[in-house]
């Protein structure tokens, strides 16, 4: 099948020297040139620990070094690397005419961790067994699986509701399980024996201090795919990541700006830019503030909002402009072609002249109709400088802004029900699928996927054109037809403005070449650690093919 073949034509692109590890091009580590490629292989890697609860689907944090460690013992039936979806418990995979039955070859001689072999039959048991216990991590949404069918033992089919572009994305998340052990079990959150930490995966549990926030993972020598490179991880607490690295503590850590010159003349230390994923976002009422329903008005705060002052001077430079079609710079899909929104002060003030909003009463704050814009900002403790930055700048433009701090649980209560004016909020997944922008800024509701709270419902924005387009896209099959329209999408955003992406942070990673040089972050997420081939040979996943 040719998608099949485009996606799993990734796996023979890799390119094992390091620079290929490394999402975006490399970085100068200072005067003294790095070593080209350091060790390749390692016999113990010491990372950053955390009690990110027991690593398994149903009883783990969910946050990404918990999914990451749930990800290192069990396995998915497609994976993810620079480029794409790959092959991996599947080898291959058909789709019927219709768009509804996905059909899989399974890899034959995988074997669990205890010695059973893996078949369709797990495949079909996780399905169900999931469908009635909800996974912390690695699920699948209501309303997508119709049933699936086990051919035989390699083969096993998937009868989806109806179409859904975003299937084999989902699935890369979906960890099988044993069907020999957890069917047997009836609460498998708190199953915790160590046969709960049986999977296909590269790597097997050996330790897990919830206590001290430790784990130790230790190569599986009978792991069916590519060979693991390291032979221990140690997720190990430290108090403080910079300090741990530089005195060797740990092998890897992530680190800001001010403290990048500390690495930079270091020959050992390998340091790369992470791909922007993270972000900040600005939300608008539009239920409680009607008057945001104008997108001249929003598109007013966009040009009183400077957003390379926000990246200066919150992240000193570590980070790229939020753009108003809402994917990053560095998402796959991202469209160039739209208004760029820069900071225009005299261009937000005649937008809101047109909008028929001015200061009557000379006070300095715009009015119409006996309404002020007047808002109330919240967000978290930890973002009070972003929202009195903003502050100053809508105030030049005559919009008076009151910042309230919250917890951040508060915070994201409120985005949840809609209880705000304005309100700041911090997340990361801006690299992953592009149907993101339906499940959270469109109305939809009669496509499948409905697992993400819709920011829409709960601010109160609705565009039957956009809703019409995202639509479309949550059903359409073709990856090139599909792009088009997440294009077009992204465009009427820039127009409309539901919300405004602020800044997506780009922090550096730093690690010490000469234990490890293997790291590399999947196409869609800027976590090198949490990527399950950043442990693995990757010419074996070349030959895995």
């Amino acid at each position: 099948m040719k998608k099949h073949e485009l996606l799993g034509l990734s796996l023979a692109l890799v390119v094992f020297a390091l620079i290929a590890a490394g999402c975006l091009s490399e970085e100068s580590t200072g005067d003294t040139a790095p070593l080209t490629t350091g060790s390749l292989e390692a016999d113990v890697i010491h990372l950053t620990g955390g009690n990110y609860g027991h690593p398994q689907p149903f009883s783990v944090n969910p946050r990404g070094p918990g999914r990451s460690k749930v990800t290192m013992i069990f396995d998915s039936l497609l994976e993810r690397d620079e480029k794409g979806l790959i092959p991996w418990l599947a080898e291959s995979w058909t789709l019927s005419p219709d768009g509804r039955e996905y059909t899989f070859c399974l890899r034959e001689g995988v074997r669990w961790q205890d010695g059973v072999s893996f078949t369709a039959d797990d495949v079909k048991f996780t399905i169900e067994y999931k469908q009635e216990h909800i996974p912390a991590v690695g699920g699948m949404d209501d309303g997508i699986i119709d049933h699936v069918e086990v051919i035989d033992e390699h083969t096993v089919k998937f009868v989806l509701v109806q179409p859904t572009a975003t299937f084999l994305y989902k699935l890369a998340s979906l960890k099988i399980i044993p069907g020999h052990i957890y069917s047997a079990v009836t609460d498998p959150i708190t199953f915790l024996a160590p046969e709960a930490f049986t999977g296909t995966g590269p790597y097997r549990l050996e330790k897990f201090n919830p206590e001290h926030g430790s784990y130790r993972f230790v190569a599986n020598d009978e792991f069916w795919g590519p060979r693991p490179a390291i032979k221990a991880v140690e997720f190990i607490p430290v108090s403080d990541e910079v300090i741990a690295l530089e005195q060797g503590e740990i092998d890897f850590a992530t680190i800001t700006p001010d403290v990048l010159a500390r690495f930079e003349r270091k020959p050992d230390i390998r340091i790369v830019q992470q791909p922007a994923f993270w972000g900040y976002e600005l939300y608008f009422s539009m239920n409680n503030r009607p008057e945001l329903n104008d997108k001249k008005v929003r598109q007013a705060f966009a040009y009183a909002i400077d957003r390379d002052e926000l990246v200066e001077k919150i992240q000193r430079g570590a980070g790229k402009p939020g753009r108003m079609g809402i994917l990053p710079e560095d998402h796959i899909w991202y469209n160039a072609n739209q208004p760029a929104y820069d900071f225009d002060a005299a261009k937000a003030r005649a937008l809101l002249d047109e909008a028929g909003w001015k200061d009557t009463d000379g006070d300095g704050i715009r009015d119409k109709d006996g309404k002020k814009l007047s808002y109330t900002l919240s967000l978290a403790s930890d973002e009070v400088r972003i929202g009195e930055l903003l502050k100053e700048r809508l105030r030049d433009v005559g919009i008076d802004i009151r910042v309230k701090a919250l917890e951040s649980k508060s915070r994201d209560d409120n985005l949840k029900k809609g209880d705000f004016e304005l309100l700041i909020s911090g997340n990361g997944d801006w690299g992953i699928d592009a149907d993101y922008l339906r499940t959270k800024y469109t109305s939809t509701t009669t496509t499948p996927g409905q697992g993400v709270v819709s920011r829409a419902a709960s601010c109160g924005y609705q565009n039957d054109e956009l809703d019409a387009l995202a639509a479309r896209e949550a059903v359409e099959l073709d990856d090139e037809k599909r792009k088009a329209i997440v294009f077009e999408m992204q465009e009427l955003f820039a127009e409309e403005i539901p919300a405004i992406p602020l800044l997506y942070t780009t922090r550096h990673d730093a690690w010490s070449m000469t234990k490890y040089d293997g790291w590399m972050c999947m196409y869609d997420f800027h976590s090198r650690t949490q990527s399950k081939l950043s442990f693995l040979h990757r010419e074996g996943i070349a030959a895995k093919r």
